[in-house]
């Protein structure tokens, strides 16, 4: 009995070539889809984590200790508050302390100027006084001894917004153990508070209280007959 359809050799070859090979070209192709699927996602996640290395973040934590010196609270400075009237005043009394205090001690007048800047905003009007204040008033040149020696009498709040301040000092010039002269000083101030990022600053100012505007003078005492 003879065979009424008799196979093709070429196209029988040509369908065996074509599931052969298509399989494989259409496998590998899926690999590759995955394996440029897998390179984006590596270089996102790559990206990502740069960008984060980037971010420098110190979160500064406040502690509050008892009488004997245990630990009684703690929070974190970001969430407590920055604005406490305590905390200002000591900064401004630090500040001004720091700022028209000179002494002999080079290392150590060193340190007080940076300490003094570390409260400055960068870039406002009241780093500019303090730098020209500086200049005018050269705290290294002290070569004859005399030291200023500053006493804060008081740091009060003008308004009601907390953001601007008095602060009262006296100024007390020593040479050779004695109170040479002594003056009255008198300063408004205006602070910003803004949560403290990078390391160094952290170690400066912890808080963030920040100073943008300063006006300085001397009170004038006047005697009454």
């Amino acid at each position: 009995m003879k065979r009424e359809y008799e196979e093709n050799p070429y196209l029988s070859a040509r369908a065996e070539y074509g599931d052969r090979y298509g399989a494989a070209v259409n496998e590998a192709a899926r690999w590759r889809q995955i394996a440029f699927f897998l390179l984006m996602l590596c270089l996102a996640f790559g990206g990502m984590m740069i960008w984060m290395s980037t971010q420098n973040k110190v979160i500064p934590y406040v502690v509050q200790v008892d009488k004997q010196g245990y630990s009684v609270a703690i929070k974190s400075a970001e969430q407590g508050s920055a604005a406490d009237m305590r905390v200002v005043v000591a900064s401004l009394s630090r500040f001004f302390s720091n700022f028209k205090t000179v002494v002999v001690d080079t290392y150590a007048q060193r340190a007080m100027v940076n300490d003094v800047y570390g409260y400055l905003a960068r870039g406002s009007s009241a780093e500019s006084i303090v730098t020209h204040y500086y200049r005018e008033n050269n705290p290294f040149s002290n070569t004859d001894g005399n030291t200023t020696l500053v006493e804060v009498k008081s740091v009060l709040a003008v308004g009601g917004g907390g953001t601007s301040w008095q602060v009262l000092w006296t100024e007390n010039k020593i040479r050779r153990g004695e109170v040479t002269s002594s003056t009255e000083w008198r300063a408004i101030v205006t602070i910003a508070i803004s949560p403290v990022r990078d390391l160094a600053d952290v170690i400066k100012n912890p808080l963030g209280i920040y100073i943008t505007e300063l006006n300085m003078a001397q009170d004038v005492v006047t005697d009454d007959d």
